[in-house]
């Protein structure tokens, strides 16, 4: 059974996937909606944010710069993940938020039969 995790780190958000791998179409699906469910509004003009692929260990990686979610646009992030993801045939099988002085980090564990 494959597994993925969603590591997230907030403010300024860093979003991290490892595991299994992903479609392309996800990974830029999400490139597109995530800078829209933060609280800051993006600037239309300024290149938006990608997915890099990194090696040892694989995975995936976006930071969101100059951009800030605060409770509600934390749970619109976390969505957008479960959302895409489902697509792909994902299923949540868990989380796990720590919280420090002024950042959190949050995980999102997922299953795929």
């Amino acid at each position: 059974m494959p597994n993925l995790c969603v590591s997230c780190h907030f403010n300024p958000p860093v979003v991290t996937i490892f595991g299994a791998s992903l479609r392309e179409d996800t990974i830029r699906a999400l490139e597109s909606q995530l800078p829209l469910v933060t609280s800051t509004a993006a600037v239309p003009n300024k290149e938006q944010p990608k997915f890099t692929f990194v090696q040892k260990p694989d995975h995936w990686r976006i930071e969101l710069n100059q951009q800030y979610c605060n409770e509600l646009h934390k749970s619109a992030m976390f969505l957008t993940f479960i959302e895409a993801l489902k697509q792909e045939g994902w299923m949540i099988r868990a989380s796990n938020s720590v919280g420090k002085c002024d950042s959190e980090d949050t995980k999102l564990f997922f299953t795929r039969s």
